[in-house]
């Protein structure tokens, strides 16, 4: 009896208790300890600070479709017309696309966001290649593209680039669920 009540305890305790995860709310980047690789260190081109767990969660209840590219990419800027055509198909619908460039420079990327009409969902990553996901998905050349679904589960960590339509497929599908 005693350890039953013991287990009850216990487990009540575990419920109770807050999950610590590692998202982290909207700060300027001077005020955010970016030491830690594994998150994935994003600022936004006013200086916010946001990470990708964040943002996947933010956008919970929509497909995500994440670009990692950089402003002297050529065959990532190649993209980008086919990438604002495939947002526009998905206007209004539950489907986010975030531009996460990896540049070092970041005069060069807040350039290339104009250049490219990025108004919104732009990021630039400040610990590439060190963060986690770079490692664990061997993100060693752009464009990489990765499809999330409506819960922040990774789906593709090497999903199909803009101009292929069967990404309109894996979209829809993942829309349907």
């Amino acid at each position: 009896m005693f350890l039953r009540i013991l287990c009850l305890i216990a487990l009540v305790s575990f419920a109770s208790c807050k999950s610590a995860d590692k998202d982290v709310e909207t700060v300027k980047t001077t005020e955010v300890d970016k030491t830690d690789n594994d998150i994935l260190h994003l600022e936004s081109p006013d200086g916010t600070y946001t990470n990708l767990a964040a943002l996947l969660k933010e956008h919970k209840g929509k497909v995500v479709y994440v670009d990692y590219w950089a402003s002297w990419c050529k065959p990532c800027r190649v993209m980008m017309p086919a990438s604002a055509k495939l947002k526009e198909r998905y206007k209004g619908k539950d489907v986010v696309f975030l531009y996460i460039s990896i540049d070092t420079k970041r005069n060069a990327w807040e350039k290339a966001n104009l250049e490219e009409g990025f108004t919104e969902h732009s990021y630039i990553a400040t610990n590439y290649p060190k963060a986690k996901i770079f490692q664990l998905r061997n993100v060693s050349s752009i464009p990489r593209y990765m499809l999330y679904d409506k819960n922040g589960r990774m789906i593709d960590d090497n999903a199909m680039r803009p101009v292929q339509p069967d990404l309109i497929t894996a979209i829809d599908g993942l829309l349907s669920l």
